[in-house]
């Protein structure tokens, strides 16, 4: 399947970049999460097929996975279902016929803001 193989060295080229971007966003922001999420969705504007390319690949990157983990907060498992989350709607948006990632920044930030349950 070569467009798959074209896929995987697009991201290849594209991945660490984004990652790097997105970390150096966050890294004094006063909403770290809210920079990196920005700073993905910069990216996405200027090639929104090299991005989802770049999401597919995010979920099997363990060692960036627990770093995102590590900011967006809470529980480890609850973390990663909210990451998870993130991803499946950033991606259904690059994949649409005219994606605009910023457009879906509120709903994104709703999932990756740390939930605490309700004290009732």
């Amino acid at each position: 399947m070569k467009s798959r193989e074209t896929l995987f060295v697009v991201s290849d080229r594209f991945y660490p970049e984004a990652v790097a971007r997105a970390f150096e966003a966050a890294a004094g922001a006063a909403e770290p999460v809210r920079a990196g999420v920005e700073a993905i969705a910069e990216l996405a504007d200027l090639n929104p097929e090299r991005a989802r390319a770049a999401l597919w690949r995010l979920q099997s990157d363990w060692p960036t996975l627990q770093r995102l983990e590590e900011r967006v907060g809470g529980e480890p498992t609850g973390a990663t279902l909210r990451i998870g989350a993130a991803i499946h709607l950033a991606r259904a948006e690059l994949a649409s016929a005219e994606p605009q990632l910023r457009r879906r920044l509120p709903e994104l930030m709703e999932w990756l803001e740390r939930r605490r349950p309700d004290r009732g």
